[in-house]
């Protein structure tokens, strides 16, 4: 990168000499002949050839920032049940790359239970000495050496970049996982390369859910949220794949039918929506829903937020 820069500085002051050359050749065009002309044509043409290298250069300069910005390297923070925001997604990313330490595979950024119970695995699988399902100094240590070896991605999803969620292969083509979540496999992200074995077996499409024997509510649990002054995010979790929506107003109790809204039709168990032009101090009440493929619908308890100060 440090070439690219050198290039791009130096290619700076080249295209000055040949601008000031230019116009000094065009300060005495009164005087000079049809060849002086053609020198200064072959001078602009120069400062084209090289403004264009010079675009490119930037390009893959841009490319190469981006590269160093898309990975994360290092979890330097103490995490533990409550914890919220990226380093908690990235943990999560992180443990759902082994089955046998955290089988739900939900990135959700709320540090709950189930991740607390996930890093007691990590911590037993690795026989690290510290408080079970904290993320302290020695677990940090052990998850930085794997995160430096398989850096976790990150993928731009419409509302910034976000950690890449690493699928676990045998989610793909577990029949008891999959009849759990009625047939429907979970999206493998771009960042990931699966196993030649399982990406062999995923020729053969995974069985389609049968709505009509499906009457079950998906289960909501872990329902967080982080708060700005102006802007909100709900996440919570389903025990199956299901849509999500937030129903959300200034009204106590919320009235579902006038309150506003926002959703996803995606079929997910790990869901977050984002609340925008919220006002700075005050005091909303939010409901989520989900509905599963057979259009089941579960709705949780009202819960509430208060924005920051402006």
């Amino acid at each position: 990168m440090n070439k690219t820069l050198s290039f791009l500085s130096i290619s700076a002051m080249v295209i000055a000499v040949l601008v000031v050359s230019a116009n000094s050749s065009l300060a005495q065009t009164t005087t000079t002949s049809t060849t002086t002309a053609s020198a200064i044509q072959a001078k602009l043409d120069a400062i084209t050839l090289i403004m264009k290298q010079i675009d490119a250069l930037k390009a893959q300069l841009a490319i190469l920032q981006q590269q160093q910005k898309s990975n994360i390297t290092d979890l330097i923070t103490t995490l533990r049940q409550g914890s919220v925001g990226d380093n908690v997604k990235v943990l999560q990313a992180l443990l759902a790359a082994d089955p046998s330490v955290y089988p739900e595979g939900l990135v959700t950024g709320f540090f709950g239970k189930l991740t607390a119970q996930a890093v007691k695995r990590f911590q037993a699988k690795h026989d690290i000495k510290e408080t079970r399902g904290v993320v302290g100094e020695k677990t940090r240590e052990k998850l930085n050496e794997l995160l430096k070896k398989n850096p976790v991605s990150m993928e731009d999803q419409g509302e910034g970049n976000r950690p890449c969620a690493i699928v676990p292969p045998g989610h793909l083509i577990a029949p008891g996982w999959l009849k759990k979540h009625g047939g429907v496999r979970p999206i493998v992200p771009a960042c990931q390369t699966l196993p030649p074995g399982i990406a062999a077996k995923l020729d053969t499409p995974a069985p389609t859910p049968t709505s009509t024997s499906d009457t079950v509510k998906p289960v909501i649990s872990a329902v967080t949220n982080s708060v700005a002054s102006t802007t909100a995010t709900i996440v919570w979790t389903t025990n199956e794949f299901a849509n999500s929506k937030v129903y959300y107003g200034t009204v106590n109790p919320l009235d579902l039918t006038s309150a506003l809204t926002v959703s996803n039709n995606t079929l997910i168990i790990a869901h977050s929506l984002g609340l925008t032009a919220l006002t700075a101090s005050t005091t909303y009440q939010f409901v989520v829903q989900s509905a599963d493929a057979a259009n089941n619908i579960a709705t949780s308890t009202q819960f509430m937020f208060t924005t920051l100060p402006q």
